[in-house]
């Protein structure tokens, strides 16, 4: 069984005993641990195996303490830094920690100070590697043409994508709702020799009965009131591509039929015409109940179920593969990552909240979950705090710590109203900031300057 290596810190300090001393203390976190006696010593054992904490004084003969952060910097920006400043020097240490240093130490410091500041430093050290870590596997046998996995479930998905994209026969997607559906099929089509032609999408179950027909096969001029003008069709707009029909069984059964005929003599009659039209289309289905029991409720036809299941594929909900909620999370925060703040990361809490969630909404869930914690959370770290998930509310006052200090709490509900009701505006007002503010009877500026304090976007 292998074991993650021993983080590698660096003591800087011209004074031996107590470098010696530093060393000893910080021995309980790593057993690799070098000592350098000055700055120009430390540069030269950092090229040869560069570290994960340097501790060094900022007063140092030759290059000083704020020169060697400057370097070390520049080289290694995942190096953290954590300096040992006098009395005179703690103006020059607040500098360097606007400068990029991980903390200071007055001295003479408490050893456990020392050790709790260390601590802190490789836990970021650490998250950080991970972070970067899923970020390349995002890149690599996880990320499928959109598709984010490492589930067996998915990676056997994966599989059967690849073995049917190839061909032409129909695919039937099961899956509950907001598992993505329509992501498979997309990803069906991208991995197909259809790729370079259109991918078109229509949702049944959102089209009224009596335009249905009209939006799957086209109409002609003056075939129903008000077609004022000849209407192409899904079908024949994506000819030489894919028409993805998301729940199926909503279309009526006389349509089925129609659609059924469409598949098996590849021509589609347009409403008002008398002559069939030939289309070369690849249809991929999808459906979010048991489609035996759509059958035997006589809502899907059996033998329209025949064809478009040719090849049956069914998603996994996600309560079924914990192992990618970790890899989904991250995936949204990159999304919603604008370039502005400091990149979001999940806190060891943050994800326990998340993996102790039976996901009902499944991914599109999460995605959503993910989206509100990083417009409302007030640190980079995404904590626990700060994920709302469906049916809960926000920690009751009396389960925060300080239990009996008034302003601690009467501040708590105060953020906590604040973001419910700024999450509810812009959710109302589709994101728009000028519209939300109007309807809160406040200015822009002021709505940006709300939203900024909650840790949020200010586009």
């Amino acid at each position: 069984m292998s074991c993650a290596p021993s983080p590698h810190i660096l003591v800087v300090d011209d004074k031996r005993d107590l470098a010696q001393g530093v060393a000893l203390v910080l021995s309980e976190l790593s057993s690799a641990i070098s000592i350098a006696h000055s700055a120009e010593e430390a540069l030269t054992i950092l090229a040869e195996r560069p570290a994960d904490l340097l501790v060094t004084d900022i007063r140092l003969p030759g290059m000083d303490g704020l020169a060697l952060l400057a370097e070390v910097r520049a080289r290694l920006p995942r190096c953290r830094v954590i300096l040992f400043t006098g009395f005179g020097t703690i103006d020059s240490a607040v500098q360097a920690m606007k400068d990029g240093a991980f903390h200071y130490l007055t001295k003479p410091f408490d050893n456990d100070a020392l050790l709790v500041l260390a601590r802190r430093a490789l836990e970021e050290v650490a998250r950080e590697d991970e972070l970067r870590s899923l970020r390349a596997e995002l890149g690599r046998r996880n990320h499928f043409h959109g598709l984010v996995g490492r589930d067996r479930k998915m990676r056997a998905l994966f599989d059967t994508i690849e073995r049917v994209a190839d061909s032409n026969a129909s695919v039937l997607i099961r899956g509950e709702s907001g598992t993505g559906k329509e992501l498979v099929a997309r990803a069906i089509h991208l991995a197909s020799p259809r790729k370079d032609q259109r991918f078109v999408a229509f949702n049944a179950a959102a089209v009224p009965e009596t335009l249905a027909e009209a939006e799957l096969f086209g109409a002609r001029k003056g075939a129903y009131t008000g077609a004022q003008a000849d209407r192409k069709g899904l079908f024949l707009t994506a000819h030489g591509g894919t028409l993805f029909i998301d729940e199926v069984a909503a279309m009526p059964l006389p349509l089925q039929g129609k659609l059924l005929r469409a598949l098996q003599e590849h021509e589609i009659q347009p409403l008002g015409s008398d002559r069939p039209v030939p289309v070369d289309v690849r249809v991929i289905s999808a459906l979010n109940e048991d489609p035996q029991r759509l059958v035997k409720e006589g809502r899907l036809r059996r033998d329209i179920y025949y064809r478009l299941a040719v090849v049956s594929i069914c998603i996994p909900p996600l309560r079924e593969r914990p192992d990618d909620i970790a890899l989904l999370a991250e995936t949204f925060l990159v999304t919603h990552d604008d370039g502005r703040l400091p990149a979001r990361s999940l806190s060891p809490d943050g994800l326990r909240a998340l993996l102790s969630h039976d996901w009902p909404g499944n991914v599109r869930e999460l995605a959503n979950v993910i989206e509100r914690a990083t417009l409302l959370a007030t640190e980079r770290e995404i904590g626990a705090r700060d994920i709302v998930l469906d049916g809960e509310e926000p920690a009751p006052l009396d389960a925060l710590p300080g239990e009996h200090d008034y302003e601690a709490k009467k501040r708590h509900a105060l953020e906590q109203f604040q973001r419910r009701y700024v999450e509810d505006l812009l959710a109302a007002h589709r994101g728009n900031i000028s519209a939300a503010a109007s309807a809160a009877g406040i200015t822009r500026a002021a709505l940006h300057r709300i939203i900024k304090r909650l840790g949020g976007p200010v586009s």
